[in-house]
């Protein structure tokens, strides 16, 4: 994934937060609230950048050292924080595997929506000394669902669109010509057309990589979570939260 300043990597996704829904496990406990992204940012009174430099998010390795140095990348949608900490990954390459075989019913590195391999051997760049024949850094690449997506704003036919729930920008395969004009517009290629089907295929973040990492490296965070810690250190009162 490529490295960014702080604020690049921190800012929250400028679309809107979807609203709160109660989530359950299929069991008969009490559904558990969904806080979105909105919500702990209006509770804290800051924006993402502050909950790092406050060190609200340290729980998840979340530091303003670890930023900078390149080890760890957050993206936010509204309801997840999404965490990836190179210094976590094996480079087993899972994530990929269990990408694939979800969303596309067989294992296929080269459309994975979460990527390990394209810089396994030599690194991200000739200079990175990363990779498996130098220091085994390996670099996690997904999809940054940009709030002003290239992806979706060059697509001919506005297959990609912005899931209502999730937040993220997905492709409607209906709509989809597989022109691959959504790869070249991307600054880092991640959505990929599918050779087998022709379509184009991007991260949904369904956090499937995550669940089937087995070092932690890839995190997908509810906002809840977020928000209990925001008052667990006392950034705000309970009653601030609606």
């Amino acid at each position: 994934m490529s490295d960014t300043n702080l604020h690049d990597q921190v800012s929250p996704q400028q679309t809107p937060d979807s609203e709160a829904l109660p989530e359950t496990d299929g069991s008969n406990a009490k559904p558990r609230k969904t806080v979105t992204r909105r919500q702990v940012l209006a509770m804290a009174g800051c924006g993402v950048a502050g909950l790092v430099v406050g060190g609200v998010l340290a729980t998840w390795g979340v530091t303003s050292e670890s930023i900078a140095s390149g080890r760890v990348t957050i993206r936010t949608t509204p309801t997840k924080m999404i965490v990836t900490d190179r210094a976590r990954c094996s480079g087993c390459q899972r994530c990929e595997m269990m990408c694939t075989l979800k969303n596309d019913g067989r294992v296929c590195q080269s459309i994975a929506r979460v990527r390990v391999w394209p810089n396994y051997n030599y690194g991200h760049g000739v200079d990175t000394k990363d990779g498996a024949f130098e220091n085994c850094q390996f670099t996690i690449e997904s999809c940054k669902q940009c709030a002003d997506p290239q992806c979706m704003n060059y697509c001919p036919v506005h297959a990609i669109y912005c899931d209502e729930e999730s937040g993220a920008r997905v492709v409607d395969s209906e709509r989809c010509i597989g022109c691959g004009m959504c790869h070249a517009a991307c600054p880092w290629n991640m959505p990929v057309v599918d050779s087998e089907t022709g379509k184009s295929t991007k991260c949904i973040s369904c956090g499937r990589c995550a669940e089937q990492c087995p070092n932690g490296a890839i995190k997908f965070i509810d906002w809840k979570d977020i928000a209990d810690e925001v008052i667990a250190q006392g950034v705000v009162s309970t009653a601030t939260i609606v």
